[in-house]
Formats: C-alpha cells, sequence, structure tokens
C-alpha cells in the first residue's frame, strides 16, 4: 500500500510540475502580460510536491530497513548520490540555456528580464522543471535510505545485546 500511495503522490506532483513548466513560462519570443500566473499554479501544486516528498522519505527508509543485504543498500545509496551530481549537472546546465535565450539574468541590462523579478513568467520553469523534481526527490530518497539504514543498526544492535 505504501508502494501504490508513493506511486500516485509522484505522479500527481509530477504533473503539477510538468503543467507548470509548459504552461505557465512563456519563451523569449513571447510577450509577458503582467504579473506571474505561474505563481498560482506554484502555490496550487506545491502540497503536492510536499506530500510526495514525505512519502518518497517513508518509502525509502521502510525499503531501506527491511533489506536485508548490506552491500546492495550500500550501492544504492551511493547511486542515489550520483544521481544528485548528475541531476545538479542537468539543471544548472538547463538554467543556463534558458538564460542564455532570454540574454541574460535579471540583473543584466540588455537581457529581455532585465528588472523583473527572480521568479517571473519567463522563469518559472529555471526552477520548476522536471530536474529540479527529480533532484529534491532524489534527495528525498537518499536521505531516507539513509535514516532506514541507520534504524535498522540500531535495531540490530539491539537484538544482539
Amino acid at each position: 500500500m505504501l508502494r501504490l500511495s508513493w506511486m500516485i503522490s509522484l505522479g500527481i506532483a509530477l504533473l503539477g510540475v510538468m503543467v507548470i513548466q509548459h504552461f505557465f513560462s512563456l519563451s523569449a519570443e513571447e510577450r509577458a502580460g503582467g504579473g506571474n500566473l505561474g505563481a498560482v499554479g506554484i502555490t496550487l501544486v506545491l502540497p503536492f510536491i510536499l506530500l510526495s516528498l514525505f512519502t518518497t522519505f517513508r518509502y525509502f527508509v521502510d525499503k531501506a530497513r527491511k533489506a536485508q543485504d548490506k552491500i546492495l543498500r550500500a550501492l544504492f545509496l551511493i547511486g542515489g548520490i550520483a544521481l544528485i551530481g548528475a541531476l545538479i549537472y542537468f539543471s544548472l546546465n538547463y538554467k543556463d540555456g534558458v538564460y542564455i535565450e532570454l540574454g541574460g539574468t535579471t540583473k543584466d541590462e540588455e537581457s529581455k528580464i532585465y528588472g523583473f523579478p527572480v521568479l517571473n513568467e519567463y522563469t518559472n520553469h529555471v526552477f520548476i522543471n522536471f530536474y529540479t523534481f527529480a533532484l529534491i526527490q532524489t534527495i528525498s530518497a537518499v536521505f531516507g535510505g539513509i535514516i532506514g539504514t541507520l534504524k535498522q543498526i540500531k535495531t540490530d544492535e539491539a537484538f544482539q545485546e
């Protein structure tokens, strides 16, 4: 049942992130109106993202506690940390590509978004995209795996005494 709730919360949150990324962000060719409708979308999706983070954490705590093979558990943690590194690289690369397309950041005078706040209609997808979503989910999973491993070690030591 925990796996099903994890998959459902993950799917709903990912769907919300994709909607924000594709429908609430403008490309460099489009002209911004007034305000940032993406902020409304982010506000509506944020509870689902937080729920999916909590469910991911709980799922991986449970899986790490039940895992018997210490080598496999260590490999999964090392793989998770490597995945975090790769996602950071891809996320920064994606951000740089968006800012190049816009001509610079909000502080560059030649930029299309000069004088805008950091989170605006053109940069919503810099902060809310697949890479950042996968990154925070992976961090939650690795943290849950570490906590689950530590809890299992403590309970194993209690049984040995």
